[in-house]
């Protein structure tokens, strides 16, 4: 079968350009495009890439080296569809759809075939995928020790594609086809275990059971003699089964006859597990607090007798098991024996201290700051520490007590609440109580059934102590309310995924909400793991590691168990398996519930009301970075007070964070598991309502904001916008606010199958991009919507789309792709009786005209333009015709009709009240009037452009006139007004990106051909 790809990592690396493939010229190019196609929709940093492409000290060139690899990129990709290497501050990013290159491809078609339970059509689609392989990845790429990494993750994910298939064969029944296919793949792969277990059946079942036995003693020799190891007890057991002749092993089963985890790569060898695998359930050791291998287990306190061995640092962010339900530690002072005060004192309560507690220096300071800096508070003190599961809520409480607990002598109790624990119900209040007075020496005879009495015989109890009451996993403030201590002296800590506010308010808890860490303390933590030495020589995987498990401590101590299990094996193996978002859980279990992101998720979602259950799932299919309550009712179809209360709820659970006043985030994991909890009608019918949502409320946002932009097309019939925007300035604050919302609705749309809508957002929002220079995006969001049209077959919106992206090509430099579009698109509009339509077309091939110094041509298509308008009945287009022209017969250095055609076009843009074309044509009455030497009158009319611009909210054209204003301030000898405003507009196009600012630059380091010379710009 041949790949449908354009790009090719399987084998050598290779473009597709017309029907034939090439390889690019030069190793370092070829390794760029591999890269950046591995991480296709990633940003990758120039420094990242820098190291890549020298493996070695990097040169001081090295940076310039790598902007002409990036150009030469850009030509080598040229012809693969909607594909572009674009910058992104300092780093690069290759937008391109997955299904154009060969490993995206096989990683779909794998995944696909996973989970197809008919194994004959899985192994078809095994086949499909296998096919694509030509060799090993990468293979015409320099043989770095990064490269040996990224290769090493993907033969892996090769083999356990193989192994799966093999599974297939043995359920379908096919085992001689097995039995005879295997042993060529176990000759490359000596020691993969799964393998030869794979090749054991194959052969027992076709009743060759001598052979089957012989398979494990060949590898039981091998890796003993190359690792001095035993098979693994999976193995092991195997063997016994094939020994005993068990019958069972003969029943076809998909992908259960061997208890070995088949949803990623199979084992390899001992010790060895390739990417997308699971880890051991056995880990060692904790992060932060954690502890991946240790089982839940009900928490409480017990007696002194039984303190906590090692085993006992908290698993989880909010778990800290323990063998019975009450436990006070070892402490100096016996039960019994008195201190200073002749007071019994109670066996202490706290937990071990967490082993590999990093950073949080904000946190403890704070905590620090609310004990007030003395032996002990001179009140009760009450600090709720609140966070999402996961986010190490425990590991900072019992890290801080540890800290302090020398401030009270009276001892220190522990007791985890269960409010998240996945039994079926959390500690009642009056069961928290009763252990806490059994630890204080209370008989349970002496304690009454009420829950009023045994709180206020437990108050009585710590009147005039100094204790640390550590009140773990509360569920909410009704739980926590009747164990707080009534006298000065005591300290609370609470942790719980309950934002506590009632705590806060009534009893004036002082509220710690834990984030994620920080970058460098998530490195840290893994150095604790990991040792120093290895995350620095793994810098890079360590700093995607960090970003695909979003910096949360239970996420990274799992992955931290998985690697310190196996020291040989590249980072980069553990990240291939976390990169695709909705598998990503999979890799974060280690085997336990404690030690499982999904699972200690899912404690937190079964408290949930079904209404904010169903928020939760349907926010996965959410496509921005953040929402509004506003979007959040038309996400759920539900009215608006319904949604903020769900909001409320998930934002109380920290299922979600209200990042900024109005506006919610979901966490990357919670996501992953929000939306592997989500049907597929489920999640297509909201992300229909919130597109709606956002297309007509762009639609409306970008008419109010500029009610006379002639770029707002709409393309279907539009409703009424969910929000209401009363104004001008209301409507570009919620452009600005959702901007990076709607970029991602148009790309998301266009994946999606929304494609009506990807043309239309796309649409709704170039107006908005050409005012801000988001030309990048804006060239982006139009090739997606060309792509979309084309597949709708709709030619409207095919005009559309080549012109707009016409626009943005011109603003980018790219005159030659962008002439083209325009031709077509002139043609499209031309078939569909559209003159408006054409007339735009014509103003901006008129640009290019003038951009290629043929005036006379740009001023022939601006006078056709004016024709088309006229017939349209549009007067803004008119006007800005009739500016275009007077613009033109200034170039050909006509004057008078210069000014009269650009006087024309300022009093009809007056009367209509177009402020940005008013600006543009009033900057084109400044070059007329210094190309005729009245300096003075033209840094007149330039001063009034500016002010035009600001009211416009434009950024680019603004740039333009600053230039033009700057080279009249120098031709009018005032050189340092010149230089101010050049400046000015320097800032500008750098923020922008835009080719431009290399012109203003020559200008300022006097190397400008013509310094005198206004820069050439025509308006719209």
């Amino acid at each position: 079968m041949e790949c449908q790809a354009y790009l090719r990592m399987l084998g050598p690396v290779q473009v597709r350009v017309a029907q034939s493939w090439q390889t690019p010229r030069g190793a370092q190019l070829r390794l760029l495009m591999a890269f950046l196609a591995l991480s296709a929709g990633q940003v990758v940093s120039a420094d990242d890439l820098v190291d890549l492409l020298w493996d070695e000290r990097p040169p001081r060139s090295a940076r310039a080296s790598l902007q002409i690899l990036v150009t030469r990129l850009r030509k080598s990709l040229a012809g693969v569809p909607d594909c572009t290497a674009r910058r992104y501050g300092e780093g690069y990013c290759l937008q391109v759809d997955r299904g154009l290159a060969d490993v995206h491809v096989f990683r779909s078609l794998i995944s696909r075939a996973r989970e197809r339970p008919d194994s004959h059509a899985a192994i078809a689609i095994f086949d499909q995928a296998l096919l694509l392989w030509r060799g090993p990845a990468l293979a015409d790429v320099p043989d770095t020790v990064r490269v040996r990494a990224i290769r090493s993750g993907l033969t892996e994910e090769h083999l356990s594609a193989i192994e799966s298939r093999f599974s297939c064969l043995l359920a379908a029944d096919r085992d001689a086809e097995a039995a005879e296919e295997i042993p060529l793949v176990l000759a490359s792969y000596p020691l993969a275990e799964r393998l030869a277990g794979l090749l054991m059946i194959a052969r027992y079942r076709v009743g060759r059971q001598a052979d089957a036995l012989k398979v494990f003693r060949d590898l039981r020799d091998r890796l003993a003699g190359e690792l001095g190891v035993e098979p693994g007890p999976e193995l092991q057991r195997l063997h016994q089964r094939v020994l005993a002749g068990d019958q069972a092993l003969a029943a076809p089963d998909r992908l259960s006859w061997l208890p070995l985890r088949t949803g990623g790569a199979g084992v390899l060898a001992r010790g060895h597990e390739p990417a997308g695998g699971s880890g051991p359930a056995n880990g060692q050791g904790q992060a932060n607090g954690y502890s991946p291998a240790i089982a839940h287990r009900p928490a409480g306190v017990h007696g002194p007798a039984d303190g906590p061995g090692p085993a006992d640092a908290p698993a989880a962010d909010n778990d800290v098991p323990q063998a019975r339900r009450w436990q006070p530690a070892s402490h100096a002072g016996q039960p019994g024996s008195r201190n200073g005060h002749g007071q019994a004192v109670p066996p202490q309560g706290l937990p071990a201290a967490p082993a590999h507690f990093v950073g949080r220096h904000r946190e403890l300071s704070m905590l620090a700051r609310w004990l007030n800096g003395g032996e002990a508070p001179a009140e009760p003190v009450t600090l709720a520490i609140t966070g999402m599961a996961g986010v190490g809520k425990t590991a900072l409480a019992l890290h801080w007590a540890h800290q302090v607990r020398s401030r009270f002598p009276d001892g220190q109790l522990y007791v985890n609440l269960r409010g998240f624990d996945p039994s079926p119900a959390a500690m009642m209040p009056g069961e928290a109580i009763s252990g806490l007075l059994e630890v204080l020496g209370v008989s349970p005879s002496r304690v009454s059934a009420r829950l009023d009495a045994q709180s206020g015989l437990y108050r009585s109890l710590l009147a005039g102590r100094r204790m640390l009451i550590v009140l773990d996993n509360a569920r909410d403030e009704a739980q926590v309310r009747p164990l707080l201590p009534g006298s000065s002296g005591c300290a609370v800590i609470v942790t719980s995924r309950n934002q506590l506010a009632g705590l806060v308010a009534a009893e004036g808890a002082h509220p710690l909400r834990l984030d994620v860490l920080a970058g460098p303390e998530a490195r840290q933590l893994l150095a604790s793991r990991l040792g120093a030495d290895r995350v620095a020589a793994e810098a890079e995987e360590v700093t995607e590691l960090t970003a695909l498990c979003a910096r949360l401590p239970l996420a990274l101590a799992i992955i931290a168990a998985r690697a310190a299990l196996r020291p040989s094996f590249p980072l980069a193996l553990l990240a291939t398996g976390l990169r695709d978002l909705r598998r990503r859980l999979d890799g974060l279990d280690a085997g336990e519930q404690a030690a499982d992101v999904r699972a200690v998720l899912s404690w937190s979602y079964r408290l949930l009301s079904e209404p904010a259950a169903r928020l939760l799932r349907l926010l996965a299919a959410h496509p921005g970075p953040d929402i509004s309550a506003a979007a959040v009712a038309s996400l759920a179809a539900a009215p608006e007070p319904l949604a903020r209360d769900a909001l409320s709820e998930l934002t109380r659970a920290s299922l979600i964070l209200e990042h900024s006043p109005d506006r919610f985030a979901l966490h990357d994991l919670v996501r992953a598991y929000a939306a592997g909890l989500c049907g597929e009608a489920e999640t297509g019918s909201a992300m229909g309502r919130v597109l709606d949502h956002y297309l007509h409320t762009a639609r409306a946002a970008v008419r109010l904001a500029y009610p006379h932009a002639h770029r707002v097309r709409a393309l279907a019939p539009g409703c009424e916008p969910p929000e209401h925007l009363g104004a001008a300035d209301q409507a570009l604050a919620w452009l600005q606010a959702e901007y990076p919302v709607l970029v991602a609705a148009a790309a998301v749309a266009a994946s999606s199958g929304f494609d009506a809508h990807a043309c239309q957002v796309s649409a709704a929002l170039s107006e908005y991009h050409a005012r801000r220079g988001y030309y990048r995006d804006w060239e982006r969001c139009q090739r997606q919507a060309l792509a979309a049209a084309v597949r709708l077959g709709d030619q409207n919106a095919q005009a559309v789309a080549r012109q707009l992206l016409g626009e943005a090509l011109i603003q980018l430099g790219s005159l030659q792709e962008a002439r083209d579009c325009l031709r077509e698109g002139l043609r499209l509009f031309r078939d569909l009786g559209d003159p408006a339509g054409q007339a735009d077309c014509h103003c901006s091939i008129a640009r290019i005209c003038e951009l290629g110094k043929d005036h006379s041509q740009a001023l022939y298509h601006a006078q056709l333009a004016l024709t088309l308008y006229r017939a349209a009945g549009y007067l803004a287009g008119q006007a800005a015709a009739l500016n275009a022209i007077g613009w033109y017969y200034a170039q050909l250095s006509d004057g008078p009709r210069a000014v009269s055609y650009c006087e024309r076009a300022l009093d009809l843009h007056r009367k209509t009240g177009n402020r940005f074309e008013e600006a543009v044509t009033l900057d084109s009455l400044g070059y007329c009037c210094h190309q005729s030497g009245q300096h003075g009158q033209a840094a007149q009319y330039y001063q009034q452009a500016l002010r035009a611009y600001a009211d416009s909210g434009d950024r680019f054209y603004r740039a333009q006139t600053l230039i033009h204003l700057g080279d009249t301030h120098r031709a009018g000898g005032q050189p340092r007004a010149g230089r101010d405003a050049w400046q000015q507009a320097l800032a500008i196009l750098d923020d922008l990106h835009h080719p431009d600012a290399h012109s203003v630059r020559a200008r300022l380091d006097g190397e400008a051909d013509d310094p005198g010379s206004p820069a050439v710009v025509v308006s719209t």
